[in-house]
């Protein structure tokens, strides 16, 4: 980040108290402690521990440092609404000593926020934006730290992008923006978040790089790392955990992944039911496919999805139950195949339509 980061360019790392002390000494080590600018602590409430011998641990550290002389801080945008003013330790109001000018500016466009922020809701309570990731943000705090510091137009980059958070504040923002994660799911999943939520934009406004863009590429990821592909297929498609993260090594109960979606029924949504999905990077022998039915029935779920490449999907069709279930749009089989090939050019599950995806955008929502 200091080799990439222009002049006139900012750089924040969000952490926990356990590590700040340790990574503001890097910080002053890299960038210099002269192009140290604040230490803002992002404080929250909520529910403690029973029997905890310590006080509560309600806040996280972010560090802002520059490296130019110069650097973007655009105050107006982020200035915080007065509702009221403030009285000072004599009883007078603040604004009494400011002259009528500089008082009703700072009325109508507020004050710049201080280093304590404590009007972010982690997302944890934020029905609307979770989406698993346990370092996951709030969409707002990251969209006042990118007004803060670049303006329209300007590149923003998130190396460690996880669920896609800066990238979507960055984009609501009309900035340029890279996002670099280690997960091949993460990939998908920013995917499909950017797109779900601007419609202006389509698969081709997108530059993935380091996922695989054709089938050979597919086929080498899955020799090379099942892992991986598994991740990969999962996040392409929207897919997310259910015992554990897709991908994770360990037992998943016969479960890769499990992909959302909101039958209508009765004319109108209903609650949401689950397609299992497992990925098969090789051979498809017809045990698996009989277990992924039993899976289906076991964990009560609506259907189930076998991922695998297109020479394999013979196998799944030769075995799968003929069940079907149906809402107002039609009916669609309890068990499917999907191959790889499909999955790279868009090509879309027989599901019901409301909340999967087709060409990124999710429907009826």
């Amino acid at each position: 980040m200091r080799r990439v980061l222009k002049d006139t360019g900012s750089i924040y790392l969000h952490c926990d108290p356990t590590a700040s002390h340790y990574l503001k000494l890097l910080m002053d080590a890299i960038f210099g402690r002269k192009n140290f600018r604040n230490e803002i602590v992002w404080c929250y409430t909520g529910p403690g521990s029973p029997g905890m011998r310590q006080f509560n641990r309600k806040h996280d550290i972010i560090f802002w440092y520059n490296f130019g002389k110069i650097w973007k801080f655009n105050r107006d945008d982020i200035r915080i609404p007065h509702k009221r003013l403030n009285l000072n330790r004599s009883g007078a109001m603040i604004g009494d000593a400011l002259t009528e000018e500089l008082r009703d500016a700072y009325l109508e466009k507020g004050k710049i926020p201080e280093t304590w922020w404590p009007n972010f809701t982690p997302v944890g309570r934020i029905r609307t934006e979770k989406m698993g990731y346990p370092t996951q943000k709030p969409l707002a705090l990251l969209e006042r730290i990118i007004r803060a510091s670049s303006n329209e137009g300007d590149t923003v980059l998130d190396p460690f992008c996880g669920c896609g958070t800066t990238v979507h504040a960055a984009e609501s923002l009309h900035r340029k923006w890279i996002g670099i994660d280690i997960s091949k799911f993460s990939t998908g999943l920013i995917r499909d978040r950017i797109l779900h939520n601007f419609k202006y934009l389509n698969t081709d406004d997108i530059d993935l790089r380091g996922t695989p863009d054709s089938v050979a590429e597919a086929r080498k990821l899955a020799r090379q790392d099942p892992f991986e592909f598994e991740k990969w297929v999962c996040g392409y498609i929207g897919a997310e955990g259910m015992f554990r993260e897709p991908g994770e090594k360990g037992a998943d109960g016969g479960v890769d992944g499990v992909l959302k979606f909101f039958p209508v029924r009765e004319g109108k949504k209903v609650k949401p039911e689950y397609a299992i999905v497992q990925v098969k990077g090789g051979n498809v022998s017809p045990d698996a496919v009989k277990a992924l039915h039993e899976t289906v029935r076991r964990y009560e779920a609506t259907a189930g999805v076998m991922v695998c490449f297109a020479d394999q999907l013979g196998t799944v069709e030769n075995q799968r139950v003929k069940a079907t279930f149906s809402d107002a749009w039609g009916s669609y089989p309890v068990v499917q195949g999907f191959s790889v090939e499909s999955l790279l050019s868009d090509g879309q599950l027989d599901l019901p339509l409301y909340g999967y995806k087709r060409r990124g955008a999710m429907l009826g929502l």
